[in-house]
């Protein structure tokens, strides 16, 4: 399903679902898989860092942001992994949703439009990360073995008798994770070496996947939940024309109390994994803001942070950026209901529009836990706070 066509129209969400269910998010018989990504993780990544002794601030900085960066990812995807009800619910009450809008032709070429629209977007984003994706990994290894092998034409070819040994410890290779390896010598030991991308590699494209995983997951379901309040609107606006008021407006309550109970099945799953988003990135954001200032060069540990750095952004600002999409839209919603012309329809009627209205006065949006809406403004908040950290730290050291 990844890069190819959408094979089914109706359906809610495709492309996502099928990218959650191979990491374990999705589907009851599969579940199972992400606790055994979790061990991995541990394994692989939490304690080797936690064990590891570093000899200087800039290795330890370097270590802790990767460690704190990692575990958010992992982290969130457990918040996401135990919110699996809610979030099935969400995807089951759209879909019944959706079959609901098929019956009428505007609303049914509108949701068929947007289904085919939300899967070339994914199908985008996830190509574009992919680029991403492949230069962490491969920078690393690319540039290690190089300096591997031209060493080692150095030392057969170019030594002339003036170099008795071979010494590749004033160039080490370059590693995924700053952190020994329980014991091995992977900077300097070509086998060590090739054992550690062995186990790291694998564990790193599974990170990728899971970061943004969870990047799509927002984002989509965010803004599916836009184009059901989007169309309630649209519904409202053609209501003047309706032959049949009443009924197109008892439609109309319906749906718009349907398309509620489904943001708030969106909500309830997405309230934790954005809390620990928001607590985590401004830590992250400090730790490697200050990794910047004080390394020496561009190398590709730095540009590897920098991708890092990129991503943490990205997966903080999508989230602000369609949530105040999701609150804008519920705006314009109650705007069109007050301007839909009730003050020329009967009493009956306008009793049941200011039902409408009064649920619209209600602000809609995502939440960080129960305390405050994601949106761009708080994105802008975190920025500034972040900043004002980290030239905290930076005058601390």
């Amino acid at each position: 399903m990844l890069f190819q066509a959408l094979p089914n129209d109706r359906a809610v969400l495709p492309l996502l679902l099928y990218i959650q269910e191979r990491l374990g998010l999705w589907g009851e018989s599969y579940r199972a898989r992400y606790l055994f990504v979790v061990v991995a993780f541990s394994i692989t990544v939490c304690i080797p860092k936690l064990t590891t002794t570093y000899t200087n601030l800039e290795t330890f900085i370097c270590s802790m942001a990767e460690l704190v960066f990692i575990g958010n990812v992992f982290g969130g995807a457990m918040l996401l992994w135990t919110e699996y009800d809610s979030f099935r619910q969400f995807i089951e009450q759209v879909n019944s949703l959706t079959k609901y809008f098929y019956r009428e032709d505007p609303l049914k070429e509108h949701v068929l439009q947007f289904n085919y629209l939300i899967h070339r977007y994914t199908n985008r984003y996830c190509f574009s990360v992919m680029i991403l994706i492949m230069f962490y990994l491969a920078a690393p290894v690319i540039t290690s073995f190089v300096v591997y092998f031209q060493s080692l034409w150095q030392y057969y070819h170019l030594a002339n008798g003036t170099v008795r040994t071979w010494d590749i410890s004033h160039r080490p290779f370059s590693l995924h994770m700053e952190q020994d390896f329980y014991g091995l010598q992977p900077r300097t030991i070509i086998l060590h070496y090739t054992l550690y991308i062995a186990v790291i590699v694998p564990m790193m494209f599974v990170t990728a996947c899971t970061v943004h995983m969870k990047v799509l997951t927002i984002a989509s379901s965010v803004r599916y939940a836009e184009m059901l309040l989007h169309i309630v609107m649209l519904k409202v606006d053609s209501l003047p024309k309706q032959k049949s008021i009443r009924e197109e407006l008892h439609d109309i309550i319906k749906v718009h109390q349907r398309t509620l109970d489904c943001i708030a099945l969106l909500v309830k799953a997405l309230r934790p994994v954005l809390l620990l988003q928001l607590v985590f990135c401004v830590l992250i954001w400090c730790l490697m803001m200050l990794y910047f200032t004080i390394t020496d060069g561009i190398s590709v540990k730095f540009v590897n942070i920098g991708i890092m750095f990129l991503v943490i952004t990205i997966e903080t600002f999508s989230p602000c950026y369609f949530g105040t999409r999701l609150s804008t839209q519920a705006v314009e919603l109650s705007e069109s209901v007050y301007a839909c012309g009730w003050p020329a329809m009967d009493r009956d009627i306008q009793q049941r529009l200011r039902m409408v209205l009064h649920r619209t006065q209600s602000p809609v949006g995502i939440q960080a836990g129960k305390f405050c809406f994601v949106d761009m403004e708080l994105f802008q908040k975190m920025v500034n706070k972040s900043y004002s950290c980290f030239i905290v730290l930076q005058d601390a050291l």
